[in-house]
C-alpha cells in the first residue's frame, strides 16, 4: 500500500503540473520529486527510505491543507479547487499510516493520527497571517491639493479608488510613470501591492512598485506607501490572492 499510495501521489503531482502548466508554483513538482526519491530508496531497501516517505507524506498533507484553506477563505464555491486539496490530503494521510520508520516514537497509530491532524491545522492555520503580492494597474490623478486620488483596476468592472497624500510617492510617480495625451493622469501598469490577509480578510496593503512598459523598467518605490483601507471605495477584494501559493 505504501508504494501504491506513493505512485498515486506522483501521478497526481504530474497531472496537476501538466494541467496547470506549472502556474500553481514549484511545490507540486518539488513534492513529486521527493516522492519519487522515496519510492526508489524503498525499492533499494535503503535505511532512510521510510523517513523520506514520512517527510513526503507530511509535506503533501500540509500543501493540501493549505489548498483546502485557500478555498475556504478565498474561493468557497470552487469545488474543483477543493478537490485539488482533498485528494492528495487523503493520499498523503493514507501513506502516513503505512510508512514504517526507524523512529519508534512515530510508528504507532495514535501518534500518526495526531500528525495528520497537526498537518491539517498547520496548513489551514497558515492563513492566520498570509503575505502575498498582487498585481493591478494604477492611475494617479494629481491636483494642487495635498491629497490625490489613485484608481486600482484588475478589469474595467473590478476597480477601487483611494485617496493618498504621500509627497514621495507623488514625486516618483511624476518622474517614472507613463502619460498619454488622450488620457488624464499618470499610468502605472503592473503595480505590485504587498497584501497581508488574516483568514481571508485584508488587514493591510502597501504599494511596492510598477513596471514602465515603454522602457521595460521596474520602478521600485523608495518607501512603500500604505493604502488606508478605511478610505477605499470600490472592490478591494481584487487584492485578495487569486492563485494558490504556499510558503510565500
Amino acid at each position: 500500500m505504501k508504494y501504491i499510495l506513493s505512485i498515486l501521489l506522483v501521478l497526481w503531482g504530474l497531472y496537476i503540473a501538466f494541467v496547470k502548466l506549472f502556474f500553481v508554483g514549484i511545490h507540486f513538482p518539488f513534492l513529486t520529486v521527493i516522492t519519487i526519491i522515496a519510492i526508489i530508496l524503498g525499492i533499494k531497501k535503503h535505511i532512510i527510505s521510510g523517513l523520506i516517505s514520512f517527510i513526503s507524506a507530511c509535506l503533501w498533507m500540509v500543501l493540501s491543507a493549505e489548498t483546502i484553506g485557500f478555498v475556504i477563505f478565498f474561493d468557497l464555491n470552487n469545488f474543483e479547487r477543493m478537490l485539488i486539496g482533498i485528494i492528495p490530503f487523503l493520499l498523503g494521510s493514507g501513506l502516513m499510516f503505512f510508512v514504517q520508520t526507524e523512529i519508534k516514537r512515530i510508528d504507532n497509530l495514535a501518534t500518526k493520527f495526531l500528525i495528520v491532524i497537526l498537518c491539517l491545522l498547520f496548513g489551514i492555520g497558515s492563513y492566520i497571517y498570509k503575505p502575498t503580492t498582487e498585481e493591478v494597474n494604477c492611475w494617479y490623478y494629481f491636483n494642487d491639493d495635498k491629497t490625490y486620488n489613485v484608481l486600482f483596476a484588475e478589469t474595467p468592472d473590478r476597480t477601487f479608488e483611494v485617496e493618498l497624500s504621500s509627497d514621495e510617492l507623488k514625486k516618483q510617480v511624476k518622474k517614472e510613470a507613463l502619460q498619454y495625451k488622450e488620457q488624464i493622469g499618470y499610468y502605472c501598469p503592473e503595480t505590485k501591492v504587498r497584501v497581508i490577509t488574516c483568514f481571508g480578510k485584508i488587514k493591510s496593503a502597501k504599494i511596492m512598485s510598477f513596471r514602465n512598459s515603454e522602457i521595460n523598467k521596474v520602478v521600485n518605490f523608495d518607501n512603500p506607501t500604505k493604502i488606508p483601507l478605511e478610505k477605499v471605495k470600490g472592490k478591494l477584494d481584487i487584492l485578495k490572492p487569486s492563485l494558490l501559493r504556499i510558503w510565500s
